[in-house]
């Protein structure tokens, strides 16, 4: 007699779409969940950075489209990045107070750039001697460091340009 029963053969392995399936779970959560694991933990510097270009590009702005006075600018100290807005008072938001992890360097042959200095009309940095005498573009780039687990620049170039990295 012919035994015409279907047989079923058990393989011991996957199928192709459970494969597919289990590579395409594992591929979501390494995207998803592996950057918390292996970040480079320079989170403060970036943030601190984004900070200041903004209040860098404010204050620039501002100098610009008030050509009247020529007093818009930005001031270091060992505590805090402040906005100079001609002797107006500051409101607290605006002033950035980098954490105790970070320090912040100034440096230029600007006289005076390493605590304070300003933009004129046309952008560019000046010292805050422009407040009495206009000066012109093109005296000196101002580069912003800023150091933690990593090292960030921030450039104002002499012709007004501002932008992440060194300046050359």
């Amino acid at each position: 007699m012919i035994d015409l029963t279907y047989k079923r053969h058990h393989s011991d392995g996957f199928t192709l779409v459970e494969l597919i399936t289990v590579m395409v779970l594992l591929g979501i959560l390494a995207v998803s969940v592996g950057p918390r694991f292996f970040v480079s933990g320079a989170v403060a510097e970036a943030t601190m950075e984004a900070r200041l270009l903004s209040l860098l590009r404010l204050q620039q702005q501002r100098a610009m489209q008030d050509s009247i006075n020529s007093c818009y600018g930005v001031q270091f100290s060992a505590s805090q990045i402040s906005p100079v807005d001609c002797a107006e008072t500051v409101a607290a938001e605006r002033i950035i107070e980098p954490s105790d992890t970070l320090s912040i360097t100034v440096t230029s042959s600007l006289t005076g750039a390493d605590s304070k200095f300003l933009f004129n009309s046309l952008g560019c940095p000046v010292s805050t001697g422009h407040e009495t005498s206009a000066e012109d573009c093109g005296q000196s780039n101002v580069e912003i460091q800023i150091t933690g687990l990593e090292t960030r620049r921030i450039c104002v170039q002499s012709q007004g340009y501002i932008r992440s990295g060194a300046c050359n």
